[in-house]
């Protein structure tokens, strides 16, 4: 159910939870893993790296939603009174830019020019985290060893740049809603997703291939092209608490609609039992779909004691022989 895609032999092991009885927990193989299957996925990672800083990911978060990178100078586009074009005037003047602002109607478009003949500082910050150049559909996360403080400004940036808050209330009058990002980028998207999970904030990946976001023109002629939008979803209560907990975002109706979303659902615990294994570093994903993809070689892996390890974000069994297999 969260979007992640994983290719395994049909003899992979796999530790699911019964549907049934006691809902103990017990070993299953890909062959015969069937569509509802319950299978773990952990919460939370312990080791962060020590570069960057929160102000840093922000900045990165933010252009990778709504900068420009791919001209002679760096711009940022956004609503001129909100909190996100407010820092990046700031940190443009920090780094010693100056601020170009050129009205486009309801917003404003950010350029940030430096001295003639030398290298322009926030174009060297982008480089220094590997995103400057990238276009919307090959956008991608810095493959560095930052810290947490970083991920959590960069989280920050995304959200308030191309994340949404939806409040929603169902027909029982129940309150609920989520908080969605949105991309065309699908490396970044999953990326997202792994640092939420990281951060212990469970997530859902979906693709909606309904919208049409980007046109171009040829000769005179505006021609639309159609691009599936990748989108991240946190729709658990207790992930929206935990998410609101250590997000920093600029953008006030935003922050305020988190809030008040926090508030609606914050009464919900999360569910603890030893007979199901639960616990708050770990959760539960759903299986939507099992299909035979193609015959390839695939080793085996042997994880000493417990078996377990973690693939593509979910707790994957060790193979019971190690070596070469053909599925």
């Amino acid at each position: 159910m969260s979007g992640r895609i994983i290719e395994a032999s049909l003899d992979q092991r796999w530790i699911t939870q019964r549907r049934t009885g006691r809902q103990a927990w017990e070993w299953k193989q890909t062959s015969v893993l069937t569509p509802g299957d319950r299978i773990p996925f952990p919460l939370t990672a312990g080791r962060f790296g020590s570069e960057g800083e929160a102000r840093d990911g922000y900045f990165v978060g933010a252009m990778l939603g709504d900068g420009g990178m791919t001209s002679c100078t760096p711009e940022f586009h956004g609503d001129p009174l909100d909190g996100a074009v407010q820092f990046m005037r700031v940190f443009g003047a920090e780094h010693g830019c100056g601020v170009r602002e050129i009205p486009q109607g309801s917003i404003v478009r950010l350029r940030f020019p430096f001295r003639a003949g030398h290298r322009n500082p926030i174009t060297d910050c982008l480089r220094r985290f590997g995103v400057w150049g990238q276009r919307c559909d090959e956008k991608r996360l810095p493959d560095l060893r930052l810290s947490r403080e970083f991920w959590i400004g960069c989280l920050s940036g995304l959200i308030d740049t191309d994340g949404c808050v939806r409040e929603r209330v169902n027909p029982r009058g129940t309150a609920h809603g989520s908080v969605e990002f949105a991309t065309v980028s699908p490396v970044l998207a999953m990326q997202v997703s792994d640092t939420l999970l990281r951060l212990g904030v469970a997530n859902r990946v979906r693709v909606d291939e309904r919208k049409r976001d980007y046109a171009h023109s040829v000769n005179g002629y505006v021609i639309a092209r159609r691009r599936p939008i990748n989108i991240v979803e946190i729709s658990r209560a207790t992930a929206l608490v935990r998410l609101a907990g250590i997000l920093d975002l600029r953008i006030g109706y935003k922050a305020l609609k988190l809030k008040r979303l926090v508030r609606a659902v914050g009464h919900v615990a999360p569910a603890k039992s030893e007979m199901h294994g639960y616990a708050e570093s770990v959760a539960l994903d759903r299986v939507k779909g099992v299909s035979t993809s193609a015959v390839r070689r695939v080793f085996g892996v042997t994880v000493n004691p417990s078996g377990l390890f973690v693939v593509n974000g979910l707790v994957v069994g060790a193979k019971l022989e190690s070596g070469l297999v053909v599925p």
